[in-house]
């Protein structure tokens, strides 16, 4: 077999989508991401669309993005072309169960924004004087 095996056990699949209800007729494509502190620039585009209006295929494109994210504690930056959706939902799926990274977004507003994990808010996290920036996320 001429192929390379990865060893590493936290390269896995960042699947996000958006929850709102435009989430077939909006377009937040393409979307860039980056892994801060490295070259690392990855541009992505939505789904497929799976409309089929007779002759043509249809416009509407569901915005749902894969990626393939190293999940060593990484910080990754999300840069939407078009304005990301106020509801969205990210799934992490790899052979290691702890990893995980930050993922920063950029919005265009100055809204409140909150987390839920498995159904749970996340409250937010405090601010650390001794690094002068919010603390993590826990």
């Amino acid at each position: 077999m001429n192929a390379y095996i990865c060893k590493s056990g936290t390269l896995g699949v960042l699947m996000f989508e958006s929850m709102d209800p435009d989430t077939e007729d909006r377009s937040m494509n393409p979307v860039y991401i980056s892994l801060n502190g490295t070259a690392m620039a990855n541009k992505l585009n939505s789904m497929m669309d799976h409309v089929w209006d007779g002759f043509y295929a249809g416009q509407k494109r569901l915005s749902r993005f894969p990626g393939l994210i190293d999940g060593n504690d990484g910080v990754y930056n999300l840069t939407f072309t078009g304005s990301p959706a106020k509801k969205m939902k990210f799934t992490y799926l790899a052979q290691n169960e702890t990893g995980g990274m930050t993922l920063r977004i950029a919005y265009p507003s100055a809204v409140s924004r909150s987390l839920t994990k498995d159904g749970k808010k996340i409250e937010y996290n405090a601010w650390n004087e001794t690094l002068h920036m919010y603390g993590p996320i826990t």
